[in-house]
């Protein structure tokens, strides 16, 4: 039927314009209904534009010249709703790409306005559109085949061949050559549409309405895969060329002897500039997180993510210091080893060791006070760090404290296994450095061990 389109009847072929268009709803309203409630967003803003835009043929087709305006506005309305879907899922699909997706989506922007200035604007200057008209159309198509783009990326990175992402991107194509060819034709979409336009968008349906019936469908609303992010020296120049396409091809017409084209520059330029400076900042965004993540791997223990040694001396080095300055005594240090724990590894291996380790870490540190701090020294080896007016109680809160975190047994391994500590305590004098302070709490820590080892059996 579509093919035949241009072969039918004038009256005939509004009637079959406008089944297309609602047969396309169908699959839509199927989809949703299968499709988990978190997942709906793309499909139901796509079924409302499909919905839209048939009222719009609707009233192109059984209305008077009268609702022209009205039909005309409504299906803007709903080209706007299909282009928010697509970028629904585009912002589902690949935000594990947003990166990729903004560059590709500047260049599209930037070739977008190459079209509007070689193409459709001296098309509609001839034809004296008003300027109403050559905006609505100039964001129409810029947002179009920015998206499009966005579009392209997201199947170019895919890890694998989504045929759904396929017939939505046929069908954003086809979209796009209508309006570029309405626009070059009549300079209307609801009169005095060519037969063979009219058959590019409902090609454009039929697209839209096939994707629901791909078991790729469900892949376009999960993440799709995350590929290295970086700004190459081809995409740099590939940024910068989409930033000054417009403003060159505004100076090339005053060259030539015509009028700068005013909308292009403005809303071309406009719509560049946003999205370099989300890119720009995701950038940025993205090299503090990297920066954190290598502190945190420069001060933290690998295996429990508590502080490790250096931090641990540094952060002691700073309360000493603290302590110097006030003159008085607050620092109490902590030494704690682990009884049982070789048995633990020997018997139940290194895994079983090493998550023992870390819950070690998870129960000392839930009950410490804010500013105290428990640090993984080495091995089954962790420090307690603390400043306390009163250090003496403090010394003895902590103890007591690390001795009722291993009190319950530890579930490894589908064993219930209990060990113990050994803990040195010790106050500083505020005149002993850290590098001593942790010998002394390691001394007291060795004095202590056989009391606790007792205790344990």
């Amino acid at each position: 039927m579509t093919l035949a389109h241009p072969m039918l009847p004038g009256n005939v072929r509004t009637v079959t314009y406008l089944l297309v268009s609602a047969l396309a709803t169908v699959p839509l309203i199927a989809l949703l209904r299968r499709t988990p409630a978190g997942e709906r967003l793309s499909w139901w803003i796509l079924l409302g534009a499909m919905s839209v835009l048939t009222l719009g043929n609707a009233i192109t087709t059984f209305g008077g010249p009268e609702y022209r305006t009205s039909s005309e506005l409504i299906i803007t309305i709903a080209h706007a709703s299909l282009l928010a879907a697509a970028v629904a899922m585009v912002l589902r699909r690949g935000r594990n790409d947003i990166g990729g997706v903004l560059d590709v989506s500047v260049a599209a922007v930037g070739i977008g306005g190459v079209i509007w200035t070689a193409l459709l604007q001296p098309r509609l200057a001839a034809a004296h559109s008003g300027t109403g008209q050559q905006i609505a159309l100039l964001v129409t198509v810029l947002v179009l085949v920015g998206v499009l783009g966005a579009l392209l990326r997201v199947r170019k990175v895919a890890d694998r061949r989504l045929p759904a992402l396929d017939l939505l991107i046929c069908a954003l194509s086809l979209a796009l050559a209508g309006n570029v060819a309405l626009a070059l034709s009549t300079g209307s979409m609801t009169v005095g549409r060519p037969a063979w336009i009219e058959m590019l968008f409902m090609l454009a349906y039929l697209c839209v309405g096939a994707a629901p019936l791909s078991a790729s469908i469900r892949e376009l609303t999960r993440q799709g895969p995350a590929p290295v992010d970086g700004l190459s020296a081809g995409r740099l120049f590939f940024l910068g060329v989409a930033l000054v396409v417009n403003p060159v091809a505004g100076g090339i017409r005053q060259m030539a002897g015509l009028d700068a084209d005013g909308p292009l520059l403005a809303l071309g330029s406009l719509l560049i500039a946003a999205l370099v400076m989300v890119r720009v900042g995701r950038l940025a965004a993205e090299r503090q997180r990297a920066e954190a993540a290598l502190r945190h791997q420069a001060t933290h223990d690998q295996l429990t993510g508590l502080p490790n040694r250096s931090e641990l001396l540094a952060r002691l080095d700073a309360a000493l210091d603290r302590e110097r300055a006030a003159e008085r005594p607050a620092v109490v240090l902590l030494f704690c080893d682990l009884n049982g724990f070789k048995a633990v590894n020997d018997r139940l291996g290194h895994l079983a060791g090493d998550r023992l380790l870390t819950e070690v870490g998870v129960r000392i540190r839930a009950g410490l006070r804010s500013g105290e701090t428990l640090a993984r020294y080495g091995g089954d080896e962790f420090l307690v760090l603390g400043e306390d007016g009163a250090p003496e109680l403090a010394a003895l809160r902590l103890h007591a404290h690390v001795e009722q975190a291993l009190r319950e047994p530890f579930d490894l391994a589908g064993q219930r296994i209990r060990i113990g500590a050994s803990v040195g305590a010790v106050l500083s004098d505020g005149r002993t450095g850290a590098d001593e302070l942790i010998r002394r709490a390691d001394q007291a820590m060795y004095a202590a061990k056989p009391a606790a080892a007792l205790s344990l059996r």
